[in-house]
């Protein structure tokens, strides 16, 4: 007879002490979703109940694939390690434990997998990618490099040029301050090496940008216009615009260089497909798209990829919330738009992004107490996207609809704004902030009190060397950037990810750098692979499916070529992932493997 499991509450992965004193009442076997309903019906003894703590859990059999020889963390509570694992026909984990006990579940059709000793992780799940603007040439493959220098960037410009025939020359990576300490004007520089179509440059952090008199021309950008909301255009003496424009500002710019079109809706496609590989190649089986453009043709480059069968990674799209929409016509369609993905389905609409503020560089993130410098033109507390009365608004409505929202928060009084937004809404849906780079002492408990998630990047930006550039701007608030043991030890849930492209993706090095800054570091690495495992499954609504190795979860898991917990901290990026499965099926494999 298969062992069985208690049935958990569709937001928990593991029956709380109420669920298992129900347990003599509702036990089935551990079986394939749809088998499971057909035997809602059927009780079984309450010897069932042993199952929740069995040092090994399996169900009915045959497995189509038996993995053994390995160094299986699960992070399963219960049973942390294994060194096997079955997985049946419908892409399921029918045994988690040791090989010998695999018996019930093989037969001589089940394929073996010896993994010599290699490390299995359930697959990684990075809650905060760009996958499709990562991927895309849309907005250009003019790369700068942010070291070089003005004189070196108008080389690089004039250089693209020349070999690029499009209407708009599009691209990235120049850096904000030496722009702005130049003599000359930023629109006056780009203007010398290319006056005679539009140039858009995204700045480093992607929260500015460069343009050329033609560029602002083209975007309706002259003394006369106002700075959108979550935005600012830079101005000299005269008013005039100086060719920068910071945060929002910057779409003006993009929405006139990207009108849809059957050109731009392929490129999109074909960003999505690029994408794919790219997750997977890094042991990535979920993923969140954090800003999806559903003006630009976005989602419907997504459904297409979806109706394909094209996905290699369990994704969430987060639909951009415009700031300069009108409300009432904005809400509505994003809550048409709502499609949570079905039984089987690898694609689901349901979350919404949301920008507060900017960022601490350029001085837009917003804070409790002013900068102590700040860019000529920007509000001193910085700025926001949406302001606290129409931020709760949006929260309460969508939230009602179902969905869960994303919200960047780097300022602390951003934070503290979009804390009380997610108050507002009652308990519904599974929040979270990202970024989260500032946070008041008295809103640290408050994460806990409203179960709202702390979603990190830490990265290179966060160590000693760049919090010294941020101290002209911000002082000694610079030393308390990224809190992420603080939230852990006050209870908080943690993610990791990548914000892709800002950071590498890499899962690894992105773990490797939340254990490698003091005392913001996280505690262990266990909790760094909680947070890119079963924590983030929370926040993607499917824990009970995916983020640990257990019996009846989906077999969604990565191998790596060692086991990173016998290696020191400054060494996990150099690991490799060598085989990474979605549901028991392949869908990146290394050449080594």
């Amino acid at each position: 007879m298969a062992a069985a499991r208690c049935i958990a509450s569709p937001n928990s992965s593991r029956p709380g002490p109420e669920a298992v004193a129900k347990c003599q009442h509702r036990i089935v076997p551990v079986v394939s979703r749809r088998e499971e309903e057909s035997l809602m019906r059927i009780a079984l003894p309450l010897v069932g109940c042993l199952a929740l703590v069995s040092p090994l859990a399996f169900a009915a059999g045959p497995a189509s694939l038996l993995l053994h020889g390995g160094q299986i963390y699960t992070v399963d509570a219960e049973r942390a390690w294994a060194s096997a694992l079955a997985i049946g026909k419908d892409g399921r984990l029918l045994a988690v434990g040791n090989a010998e006990d695999m018996s019930d579940v093989v037969d001589a059709a089940t394929e073996r997998v010896d993994l010599k000793g290699r490390l299995v992780l359930p697959g990684f799940q990075d809650t905060h990618a760009h996958v499709l603007d990562a991927s895309s040439a849309a907005q250009g493959d003019c790369l700068l490099d942010s070291r070089d220098g003005v004189a070196r960037w108008l080389d690089d410009l004039a250089a693209c040029n020349a070999t690029d025939d499009g209407d708009w020359l599009l691209g990235a990576g120049f850096a904000l301050h030496p722009l702005l300490a130049h003599a000359q004007s930023p629109r006056a520089l780009l203007d010398r090496v290319i006056p005679d179509r539009p140039v858009a440059m995204m700045e480093e952090t992607s929260h500015a940008y460069w343009l050329n008199t033609a560029a602002l021309r083209r975007a309706g950008i002259d003394a006369d216009t106002p700075d959108p909301a979550g935005g600012v255009i830079l101005r000299d003496a005269a008013g005039e615009p100086t060719g920068l424009v910071l945060d929002n500002a910057g779409d003006l710019a993009l929405d006139a260089a990207l009108t849809p079109s059957p050109v731009l809706d392929a490129t999109y496609y074909r960003a999505v497909l690029a994408g794919q590989d790219e997750l997977a190649r890094h042991g990535i089986t979920s993923v969140a798209d954090a800003r999806v453009f559903w003006r630009r043709g976005h989602l419907e480059a997504w459904q297409r990829a979806a109706r394909n069968d094209a996905l290699k990674a369990r994704t969430v799209l987060g639909l951009w919330a415009y700031p300069g929409l009108d409300d009432d016509e904005q809400l509505a369609r994003l809550e048409a738009l709502y499609a949570p993905a079905g039984e089987d389905e690898l694609l689901s609409v349901s979350q919404i992004k949301f920008y507060v503020d900017g960022i601490v560089h350029n001085t837009t993130a917003r804070l409790h107490e002013p900068y102590d410098e700040s860019l000529p033109g920007v509000d001193p507390g910085g700025l926001y996207y949406f302001t606290p009365a129409r931020l709760e608004r949006y929260a309460r409505e969508l939230a009602a609809t179902g969905f869960d929202l994303h919200i960047h928060t780097i300022g602390d009084q951003a934070v503290s704004d979009a804390l009380d937004a997610i108050a507002a809404t009652d308990g519904q849906g599974r929040h979270r902030l990202t970024h989260v780079e500032l946070v008041r002492p008295e809103d640290v408990p408050r994460f806990a009190a409203l179960d709202v998630t702390a979603d990190f990047q830490p990265s290179e930006y966060f160590t000693t060397p760049y919090l010294d550039g941020y101290r002209p701007l911000i002082g000694a608030r610079a030393r308390q950037l990224l809190p992420m043991r603080r939230l852990h030890d006050a209870g908080a849930r943690l993610t990791l990810s990548s914000d892709w492209d800002v950071n590498p993706l890499s899962p690894l090095g992105i773990m490797q750098s939340a254990l490698s800054l003091g005392e913001r570091s996280l505690p262990s690495l266990a909790a760094a692979v909680r947070a890119y495992t079963l924590d983030a499954a929370y926040v993607l609504g499917q824990e009970d499916d995916t983020g640990s190795l257990e019996v009846g979860k989906q077999a969604d898991l990565v191998v790596l070529d060692r086991n990173i917990f016998e290696l020191p901290v400054t060494r996990l990026d150099e690991a490799r992932v060598l085989w990474t499965l979605l549901g028991g099926e392949e869908v990146y494999r290394d050449a080594a493997f």
